[in-house]
């Protein structure tokens, strides 16, 4: 037996879980360091290491954390009946249009893309954006927390079902790719939280702000962005209206984002309690 077929054949008699984490893992820091290596050149590991110790964990700690929070809530508290038919009686089976050309190839492409290129994209433009603007990075880390809270009520008081789901023309693809992949996603998502799609508004709001920084790294991630929108629609994940409903709450999170005066946690944090105390009834 081949060193290659050993190392499949190790691979296979792993847990599934440890199988989903190690197909999502190992490619995602691989493509982080072609980041670093390509997008942020000049800025050492020491200094990445020291200023994430220092300030950045303040700030991608809260985004975890919230993001751990919503995801906790969405699976455990969501309303009993869905409204998947809602969405279906708005745009009809219009996804379908996605899966015209499914081929295997193009199926592990989007996946890798939905899988890996998504947290790069929302990960790494922090680090990007803070090279050249701390305060803009803050503004980013902020816009990233208001655009998943304001996902929360829609998450638990309108759950929608994946179009895959729901469709009887639309294959859910990714599902299908890999029983580790199946699994990983089976056991962490209750696959009616669709709308909105943070897929989709996490990656546009990441676009956005890479456009404060360099043509080519900005350009890259557009194109990484239009990967991932697609990427959700084509492997039977989203609705397109899950996708439009996304970009208008990162509409609302950027403008918030950038009228604060400062985008310290400290200072947000007395700006929201002095707007409830100023508008909440006496």
């Amino acid at each position: 037996m081949s060193p290659a077929a050993q190392l499949a054949a190790r691979f296979g008699s792993l847990p599934l879980g440890t199988q989903f984490t190690l197909l999502v893992a190992v490619p995602s820091v691989a493509v982080m360091l072609v980041g670093k290596r390509l997008f942020l050149p000049d800025v050492g590991f020491r200094r990445l290491v020291g200023d994430f110790v220092r300030t950045d964990w303040k700030y991608l700690g809260v985004a975890w954390v919230v993001t751990q929070g919503v995801n906790t809530l969405a699976m455990h508290f969501h309303a009993p009946r869905t409204f998947t038919g809602m969405v279906y009686a708005v745009e009809g089976a219009t996804v379908a249009m996605f899966q015209a050309i499914a081929v295997t190839p193009l199926t592990v492409v989007a996946t890798g893309i939905y899988l890996v290129g998504f947290p790069f994209v929302v990960l790494f433009t922090y680090f990007k954006v803070k090279a050249h603007d701390e305060e803009q990075a803050h503004r980013y880390a902020l816009a990233y927390t208001v655009l998943v809270v304001t996902a929360v009520p829609f998450f638990l008081l309108f759950p929608v079902k994946v179009s895959s789901l729901y469709l009887s023309t639309v294959d859910p693809l990714m599902y299908e790719l890999s029983p580790a992949i199946q699994y990983g996603i089976f056991s962490t998502d209750t696959l009616v939280k669709a709308f909105p799609s943070l897929h989709t508004g996490l990656s546009v709001l990441a676009a956005l702000y890479a456009r404060k920084v360099d043509g080519r790294y900005a350009n890259t991630v557009t194109a990484l962005t239009v990967g991932i929108v697609f990427s959700t629609l084509y492997l039977g994940i989203h609705w397109v209206i899950d996708a439009v409903f996304a970009v208008l709450l990162v509409w609302v999170a950027y403008r918030f984002s950038q009228s604060v005066s400062d985008p310290k946690w400290s200072t947000v944090s007395r700006e929201v309690l002095a707007g409830v105390r100023r508008y909440a009834p006496l």
